[in-house]
């Protein structure tokens, strides 16, 4: 069966630059994953060079990177070929991407990175912007933080299987879930605040 695989998690968690590790070797061998805050910023910079007004340049670049992913989820779905993309999943209509690749017969997995708070997702973003890194504000971070996890809870049953990792120092392995059974997990009292306050669903399993 093809396979879908979504990075998600808090800002500054290592997402991008460490999600990769997370994934399958044929996967991340076969697949270039889509990174559609980095197509955004690459665009926008694109665009600044001719387009001086801001607005209009975060329109345009919004709308490509728009386009440029759900083209790259339409070929996927026709050919029946892997994909593998990252992003936030904070409302609704975000988990209809995974429900379209569900409903077409692929195994879904959802790889979580996750840090103990907002603070600290805020640190991750400070320290990687002084070294040219995205840029993200404290309301988007807070969103992001807390919608995640509110929205995976509430759309468990669009994945197949789910990987969590605390980022926050080390990267711990925290559990793994195949359709709704744990597989593995640390015990219950290692659970970090976010984990057992956020995912009660996911907390209930583990004993």
């Amino acid at each position: 069966m093809p396979e879908l695989y979504i990075i998600t998690g808090s800002n500054g968690a290592g997402k991008s630059s460490l999600g990769a590790n997370y994934l399958p070797k044929q996967i991340k061998e076969s697949c270039k994953i889509f990174d559609g805050d980095k197509l955004f910023i690459e665009k926008r910079n694109e665009l600044w060079q001719t387009i001086k007004a801001p607005k209009e340049v975060r329109k345009l670049a919004f709308e490509f990177t728009l386009h440029t992913f759900e083209q790259q989820v339409e070929e996927a779905l026709a050919n029946r070929s892997n994909y593998v993309y990252e992003g936030h999943f904070t409302n609704d209509s975000t988990w209809d991407t995974p429900r379209k690749f569900k409903a077409q017969g692929y195994i879904v997995s959802l790889i979580f990175l996750g840090l103990e708070s907002p603070e600290s997702s805020q640190l991750r973003v400070i320290e990687r912007s002084k070294e040219g890194g995205h840029w993200v504000d404290r309301r988007t971070i807070e969103d992001n933080f807390y919608g995640n996890l509110q929205k995976l809870e509430q759309h468990l049953d669009a994945v197949n299987n789910i990987e969590i990792i605390d980022t926050t120092d080390k990267h711990i392995f925290l559990a793994q879930f195949i359709d709704g059974k744990l597989i593995s997990s640390v015990s219950l009292h290692d659970l970090p605040d976010w984990f057992t306050n956020y995912l009660p669903s996911l907390t209930g399993k583990i004993k």
